[in-house]
């Protein structure tokens, strides 16, 4: 891996400033096989490239299935400073405090404390969905836009990324339950709650 060492600063804008200049720096290492190192390398590339143009909605995804094909630091430390600045807020949080993580576990202090300026920065403007089960019943399944929630989340203010998302209840016998939650403001928990579920129809 190719970089510059660098001492973040303890601001958020030398942070990020920091950020920038160690990812205009990184070739991450590809231990994967040669092709898939290769597709992976090229969409880091592109993917920098479009978030030095500000085009952070075709940016991230290319860094998203870079990262996918061959995890490299570099890589999800860019992919969340674009989240960041997409305003995915809660995706942003989670890469940063991951990206941490893996700069803690490589001895990469300049990342490392890159990533905690941003992270101290995000939490007061995480917004978070907090999903209220009003009556549970046998095998009762609740899905955020289409990914289910396990019930140790249920009651429990989970960052998310603002905007709409689609909460979904539905159980065997009873007629499934949809809604619709938009989820906007520094710092604001949104309820969604879930009623009792109308039983189905018995077929004849």
């Amino acid at each position: 891996m190719r970089t510059r060492a660098l001492a973040c600063g303890r601001s958020v804008a030398v942070a990020s400033a920091c950020l920038w200049s160690v990812l205009a720096h990184v070739t991450d290492a590809r231990a994967q096989q040669p092709t898939d190192a290769a597709v992976a390398q090229t969409l880091f590339d592109e993917g920098k490239r479009l978030m030095q143009e500000g085009k952070y909605a075709q940016a991230c995804p290319k860094l998203a299935e870079s990262q996918k094909l061959d995890p490299g630091g570099g890589t999800l430390l860019a992919l969340a400073l674009c989240h960041e600045s997409e305003g995915k807020t809660a995706s942003a949080w989670g890469e940063f405090n991951e990206a941490a993580s893996v700069a803690r576990k490589d001895k990469r202090t300049d990342r490392e404390a890159a990533a905690n300026e941003h992270i101290k920065a995000l939490d007061p403007k995480l917004v978070k969905l907090r999903i209220v089960v009003s009556s549970s019943v046998a095998d009762l399944e609740i899905r955020r836009d289409n990914f289910v929630i396990g019930s140790a989340q249920w009651s429990l203010p989970i960052p998310v990324d603002p905007g709409p998302h689609t909460i979904d209840a539905s159980a065997p016998g009873y007629k499934k339950w949809t809604t619709t939650a938009t989820v906007a403001g520094e710092g604001k928990v949104v309820d969604v709650v879930v009623p009792a579920l109308d039983t189905a129809p018995k077929e004849v």
